[in-house]
């Protein structure tokens, strides 16, 4: 009888874990349903691209206010209640695009969305936090991470052909379904009563936090810069990589879509191996490395883009690698709390609208850039900003030396 209790600890731990990596799949898939089917939006509802760019850049400025008020809300409260809630807005948000005839309440709708999906990432990947340490915790912010793209992944490759097979209508009626499915799921086959006991700082006595490197926003100035650059560089590839296979290697919008959908899938696999590497180098060095493969990988796929082969190798390396700065990044923001896990769910929440606010911002200036200079030239200014999150990793890694060595 002795043996049970820690049993039943890991027993619950690995539920948390399944229900935040569900969750983070229905999430950021329901996020990218409508830009799945914007070639369809910009036909059925007569709107223009820049209409659909309003869609986009209103939408991450609805997260980036609704993230720290979030995290901040949910610190205290039942992570699962919370989690559930943002899903359950995400499937009405769903629901109601069946009844939009025109630009305005497709944007109605789309602002639902992102209030909805504001309220994973501060609350899900915080809940993870409190769960894990050590090279599991690394494992763990991996695991779900790699969820959160398996959702884009299969949203790509499924809405298009549902909407030929059943409509407009029956489509996002489908996909509502499945966010009421993970609502009942969330709340009822995976509730425990424990989550909220004993689990309010799974790193309690194991780490550090360096006070003195604390910035204004609540944390220091390396965990914001470092998920703008890959929040931006992550949203600036997928929306605008298919446009780029067009002009540079000629590809048809369904085989450059392919490639994209290539992108995401390898992806998937870079954040669910980043735990493991972790085993072999510090979390911290490694997140550097993998800054410096995903901007060597930009430059690669940019300016030797006379090869399709080399093309897609490059893509297949750089959504390896710059997935696996996220899990990377979360694994070393938990150790940086440590102790003070009452600050948890708006620490994440600042980090998670840093990386909203990148992908706005990035996505708009490559868009300017792209007309201006063209789109390569777009595409190696977020290679240059990889190789800064590289050397600010660096510069953050000696930084805290002191306070590693404590732990």
């Amino acid at each position: 009888m002795e043996s049970q209790p820690p049993l039943s600890v890991e027993r619950v731990s690995n539920r948390i874990l399944y229900i935040v990596s569900m969750n983070h799949a229905v999430n950021d898939g329901s996020v990218y349903l409508l830009s799945s089917l914007f070639p369809v939006v910009l036909s059925l509802f007569s709107v223009s691209v820049f209409q659909v760019g309003i869609l986009v850049g209103l939408g991450y400025l609805v997260s980036v206010v609704f993230q720290p008020v979030v995290g901040r809300y949910s610190e205290g409260r039942n992570p699962k209640k919370v989690l559930a809630l943002g899903i359950a807005i995400i499937s009405a948000a769903i629901a109601s695009f069946v009844l939009a005839t025109d630009f305005l309440t497709l944007l109605g709708s789309a602002l639902l969305l992102r209030v909805g999906s504001s309220f994973f990432h501060p609350v899900g990947v915080s809940a993870v936090s409190k769960e894990y340490r050590g090279a599991r915790l690394g494992h763990a912010m991996g695991f779900q991470s790699a969820f959160g793209n398996l959702g884009i992944l299969l949203v790509f490759v499924s809405s298009a052909p549902l909407y030929f097979l059943l409509g407009w209508k029956a489509t996002f009626l489908a996909f509502a379904l499945i966010g009421v499915v993970d609502v009942a799921v969330t709340l009822f086959i995976f509730g425990t009563s424990h989550w909220n006991g004993r689990h309010t700082g799974g790193n309690k006595g194991t780490d550090h936090p360096a006070k003195a490197h604390q910035g204004r926003l609540g944390i220091p100035f390396f965990f914001v810069a470092t998920t703008f650059i890959s929040g931006g560089s992550y949203s600036v590839i997928l929306n605008f990589m298919n446009i780029l296979l067009k002009e540079q290697n000629h590809l048809d919008v369904f085989r450059a879509n392919v490639v994209v959908s290539a992108w995401i899938a390898s992806a998937f696999f870079g954040a669910i191996s980043a735990g493991r590497w972790s085993r072999a180098l510090r979390p911290i060095l490694l997140l550097s490395f993998v800054y410096f493969a995903t901007a060597a990988s930009i430059f690669a796929f940019t300016f030797l883009s006379a090869s399709l082969l080399l093309v897609i190798t490059s893509l297949l390396v750089n959504g390896f690698a710059i997935s696996a700065t996220y899990p990377l990044t979360y694994t070393e923001l938990s150790r940086y709390l440590g102790l003070d896990a009452t600050t948890r769910g708006r620490s994440f929440g600042t980090i998670f609208s840093a990386q909203t606010v990148g992908g706005s911002v990035l996505g708009l200036a490559s868009g300017y850039l792209s007309d201006t200079f063209g789109l390569p030239f777009a595409f190696a200014s977020l290679g240059v900003l990889a190789l800064l999150a590289s050397g600010l990793t660096l510069s953050w890694e000696r930084a805290t030396v002191p306070e590693r060595k404590k732990d």
